[in-house]
């Protein structure tokens, strides 16, 4: 791998895939899957990784989501609206 770790895009290696995980998620699984620094297994992992943590994510967005619906509700009937 280090050798090959010259010749890379900064885009494909490691650090690259990693700032692009961090700024658009799950889109960023194209990288991960043609990055050549990477082996099948790491690729494999990393795509469950993302995966579970997406669901996860949406999952809390959705039930925060109700939260705040609850939580403004109550504060109009406070309030007397």
């Amino acid at each position: 791998m280090e050798q090959t770790t010259a010749r890379i895009k900064w885009f494909f290696r490691p650090g690259g895939i990693i700032l692009a995980v961090l700024c658009v998620g799950p889109l960023a699984l194209p990288l991960v899957w043609l990055s050549p620094a990477l082996r099948k297994k790491d690729k494999a992992i990393i795509t469950i990784l993302l995966v579970v943590l997406t669901i996860w994510l949406a999952k809390a967005s959705i039930r925060l989501y109700g939260l705040l619906l609850k939580e403004l509700e109550d504060l109009q009937n406070i309030l007397g609206k």
